[in-house]
Order: C-alpha cells, then sequence, then structure tokens
C-alpha cells in the first residue's frame, strides 16, 4: 500500500543524514585535527570534509573523546 508521502520520507532520511555529516561530521574533523595536529579549520572547510567523512570520523572522535575522558590518552 502506498501513500503520497513514502517519497517524503525517503528524501527526509536522506537529508537527516546529509544534515548529521555536515554538522557532526564537521565536529568531529576539527576535533581529530586538534587532537592529532593541533591545527584548526574553519566551520565550512571542515564542513565540507566532513560530508564525505563523516562516517568515519565521527566514530574515531567519539572513541577518542572516552578515551580522554577516562585518562587513557
Amino acid at each position: 500500500m502506498s501513500t503520497k508521502f513514502d517519497g517524503l520520507f525517503q528524501c527526509g532520511c536522506a537529508v537527516a543524514l546529509l544534515v548529521f555529516n555536515v554538522f557532526v561530521g564537521s565536529w568531529s574533523v576539527n576535533y581529530l585535527l586538534e587532537f592529532f595536529l593541533s591545527k584548526s579549520i574553519p566551520f565550512i572547510g571542515s564542513a565540507l570534509i566532513g560530508l564525505f567523512v563523516g562516517e568515519i570520523s565521527v566514530p574515531v572522535a567519539v572513541v577518542i573523546a572516552v578515551l580522554k575522558y577516562f585518562h587513557v590518552l
């Protein structure tokens, strides 16, 4: 059974994933750059990088943040 909202839900999930990658991915890219290289880049640059590598950089940044919280790193 198909409704007129099926396409909206599919598009909404894709947009939500892109928004997540832009904002959380940009945070994680800047966090990792700060941790490993002691450097930071502007938001637009980190957002573009996070858009493409957010799926990898977000979990890595979370693991490093947890390890720093427990004083392992």
